[in-house]
């Protein structure tokens, strides 16, 4: 929203208690000139006083209007029989009821250099579900999640940064929304804190950014993530920010990165690393793959045209994980069959969503330079660490090109006003 649309909104929301406190400004400001008045103070230094009490007066009446004008989204409500297939085909004649917010976020990593993209959101609901469609800018169709690549002494990962916990580079695009109770004008809701050690006795960040958690107990911050390689199957992960947990042995070793309140939610998921945690230092070394393709051949087939530049996008059509039954556990003999220059997958897909955190429904499409992303939820899942939907939720968008943590963000939270 530009700053003449806020003033504007500002304006027209400006009630009692904004006139209330710019009015006892005025007086303090009256007050002051008057005595300055009475005790013979040169006229000359009466415009600075009168300047610096207006500003006082103007910051506050900006800050009280602020307060009071809401961005918001409204979610049109549905019959269950009118619910948008969950796939990554946005031509649902649902959401053209569906009135459509934008915003820009910016502050990110990549996207050309500019670090920022617009974020379309259209949103519906019936009696049972919420559901999204989320639509941005993005250059690249980034599928790549720290690869892994032959050389003659032995498997290594492609990344640059990821042993800090800040890879910029061979990450898959990513997409995350904040859902929350908290109204906070302020970029994070107040679960984010800068700093290389935000939280006394516990380690440092290896990145030397901030963590995020929340300062109360059983208070939390839920957050939907979406990733290009390792959610493909058809759920988002459902994590959430919560009060610091105590860090583990990795995590105090520095062979994981410490993340404060940030943690996936109860249950499992269906993807993980194609290779162990390594110390910090570890990272540069030849490491053994957990799993080897079958056929290398077929794998690299199915990946597209290889191309290890991180600043371009995978082919139409690729796909850069490795199932189960395509692959096997390292095998020393499988493994001599496989040429040097050969690259695979980071993340292997196996197993299934569980628990609370296969509670979210995602699918998404990459075309002409724009990531679409469809998602499903139930407006209550009854879980601890969710975050009920109904009027007066807040969400929050943010948006990673091929970088692990440096996303976008706005300022100013987008409330839920459900018809």
């Amino acid at each position: 929203m530009s700053r003449f649309c806020f003033l504007h909104g500002a304006f027209a929301l400006f009630d009692a208690s904004v006139e209330t406190l710019v009015t006892q400004h005025v007086r303090l400001i009256s007050l002051r000139f008057e005595r300055s008045r009475r005790r013979s103070v040169t006229l000359h230094a009466n415009p600075l006083i009168l300047a610096a009490a207006i500003g006082i007066a103007s910051a506050a009446f900006l800050v009280v209007a602020d307060r009071q004008t809401v961005d918001t989204l409204y979610v049109h409500h549905i019959k269950k029989s009118e619910a948008p297939v969950i796939d990554g085909d946005a031509s649902d004649s649902v959401w053209l009821s569906a009135q459509p917010f934008f915003v820009l976020t910016n502050q990110g990593g990549n996207f050309e250099g500019r670090g920022e993209t617009k974020v379309e959101i259209r949103a519906v609901y019936d009696d049972g579900q919420i559901y999204f469609l989320f639509a941005w800018d993005d250059p690249t169709r980034s599928l790549n999640q720290l690869p892994l690549r032959k050389a003659a002494d032995g498997w290594h990962i492609l990344h640059d940064g990821y042993e800090t916990g800040d890879e910029h580079a061979y990450s898959e695009d990513r997409f995350s929304v904040l859902l929350t109770k908290l109204d906070f004008i302020l970029a994070g809701d107040r679960t984010f804190h800068a700093g290389s050690t935000p939280i006394a006795g516990e380690p440092a960040t290896l990145s030397g950014r901030g963590l995020h958690y929340t300062t109360q107990e059983g208070v939390y911050a839920e957050v939907l993530e979406w990733k290009a390689t390792s959610t493909a199957t058809g759920f988002c992960d459902d994590d959430h920010f919560g009060p610091p947990v105590d860090a583990t042995a990795d995590q105090v070793s520095g062979k994981a990165p410490y993340h404060g309140g940030f943690a996936p939610n109860p249950g499992a998921a269906n993807y993980s690393d194609n290779f162990e945690s390594q110390p910090a230092d570890g990272y540069d070394q030849p490491i053994k793959p957990r799993r080897l393709p079958k056929d290398y051949r077929a794998m690299a087939a199915a990946m597209g045209n290889i191309d290890i530049d991180p600043n371009h996008g995978e082919s139409a059509g690729a796909r850069w994980y490795m199932t189960e039954a395509e692959s096997t556990p390292y095998d020393p003999g499988i493994d001599a069959g496989i040429p040097v220059g050969t690259v695979i997958p980071g993340v292997v897909i196996a197993g299934e969503y569980t628990g609370d955190r296969a509670n979210v429904q995602c699918a998404s499409r990459w075309a002409a330079g724009r990531w679409v992303l469809k998602v499903a939820r139930r407006l209550d899942t009854k879980s601890s660490y969710g975050i009920p939907i109904s009027t007066g939720t807040f969400i929050r968008v943010a948006a990673f090109d091929h970088s692990q943590i440096r996303h976008t963000r706005h300022v100013r939270p987008i409330r839920l006003q459900l018809e």
